[in-house]
């Protein structure tokens, strides 16, 4: 028994070591280029409300393509998921590098982007909940945090600096070919046997407080990849500048996660989730009046201590939750939740770039998503 037990943790071992390597690499390649991807698109001419169009059609499309990604764990395991999903943003990588020769259709990339968002991101919530040990899932979801996080510190201003200096289409194909290497791992394993997609109401009814709380983390996450690296870019025009100014937020972040996600198994989650959630509210409040770089780096400090305040314990309870016989149904209820919190944020932003400026659309949606923010609390 001992001897099975021992070759059980082993296995478990290596497993984390695969997701630990591919979603590290590849999170430092995509945190290359992310932050710069809207901005790319106003400095190529497309209008600030064509722009929110392209955002909110990556978001319809994820909640679209959510229960389609779900059912594809009947035919292909989940490691082979991870790549395919990876796959498609290098896809999206290579469009974005020859958009201003093609011009390709903004929904093209934005299909490719809603299929790495799909099917990535949910064999991954998968494969990573299945092997965490549950006694230390907060240290190993912590140190994960902590290696994407530390790649981020670097990455953006890598990336900003190469797209000043070289072009950000040069900045797109290396991004392209990190995440590449990081797919090797993943291909050579056959990983757990394919699982079918069981969605009941019951289990809806359930899980609705996870379900609106992960639709709020998906505010959250829109704010920050997308509509606050938009008002930096009304103050900082380089993507150099705003490359450097975006690795602050990962560098306030990489310690405080590593310290969060030891205390949480002893002090609980709930604490860390409301006062980090309290910060960033306060932080989303700040920058939508901000008007200097100093103050944007102020606040990026900030808010990445805010967020790496609770991302770890709201991760642990994601995870804990997701644990039963629908641990598949879970994860594509919680995921098409983040997709549909996102695409109502930018829906009303649409609505206010009608009638106001494109800085107090960004502004108001901030304070918006300081309200919205606080929802993430009614995770159970």
């Amino acid at each position: 028994m001992a001897q099975f037990h021992n070759h059980y943790h082993l296995m478990r071992m290596k497993e984390m070591g695969r997701i630990y390597w591919c979603h590290s690499i590849g999170s430092f390649g995509i945190a290359l280029i992310s932050v710069f991807i809207p901005i790319f698109l106003l400095k190529s001419g497309y209008s600030f409300q064509t722009v929110l169009l392209f955002i909110l059609s990556q978001q319809l499309l994820s909640l679209i393509l959510q229960y389609p990604a779900g059912k594809l764990f009947a035919y292909i395991r989940p490691h082979h998921l991870l790549a395919l999903g990876q796959f498609y943003y290098v896809l999206l990588l290579g469009l974005l590098a020859t958009l201003t020769i093609y011009h390709w259709p903004l929904w093209i990339l934005a299909f490719m982007w809603a299929l790495n968002r799909t099917v990535y991101w949910t064999a991954f919530h998968y494969l990573f909940s299945v092997a965490r040990a549950h006694k230390t899932a907060g240290r190993q979801i912590a140190f994960l945090s902590s290696l994407s996080l530390i790649s981020a510190c670097i990455a953006p201003a890598i990336g900003g600096i190469a797209a000043t200096f070289f072009g950000i289409q040069y900045a797109y194909i290396v991004a392209g070919l990190i995440l590449a290497i990081a797919l090797i791992p993943v291909l050579k394993t056959g990983g757990p046997e394919r699982i079918k997609l069981r969605i009941r109401w019951s289990h809806i009814r359930e899980i609705r407080r996870d379900i609106f709380a992960n639709a709020s983390n998906g505010t959250i996450l829109m704010a920050e990849n997308n509509l606050w690296p938009l008002l930096i870019f009304t103050i900082v025009s380089s993507y150099a500048g705003i490359g450097l100014l975006s690795a602050a937020i990962a560098l306030s972040s990489t310690f405080v996660t590593m310290y969060v996600g030891r205390r949480e198994e002893s002090a609980g989650e709930k604490p860390y989730i409301r006062g980090g959630l309290a910060t960033y509210s306060l932080t989303s409040i700040g920058r939508a009046v901000v008007q200097s770089s100093g103050q944007i780096f102020g606040l990026n400090m900030l808010g990445g201590i805010g967020r790496s305040l609770y991302v770890t314990p709201f991760l642990n309870r994601y995870y804990a939750n997701s644990d039963g016989k629908d641990r598949l149904g879970y994860i594509t209820l919680m995921e098409a939740a983040f997709s549909a919190g996102a695409s109502l944020l930018i829906i009303l932003a649409l609505i206010l770039s009608s009638f106001v400026s494109d800085s107090a659309v960004l502004s108001i949606s901030l304070v918006v998503v300081a309200i919205t923010a606080l929802g993430v609390r009614l995770i159970r």
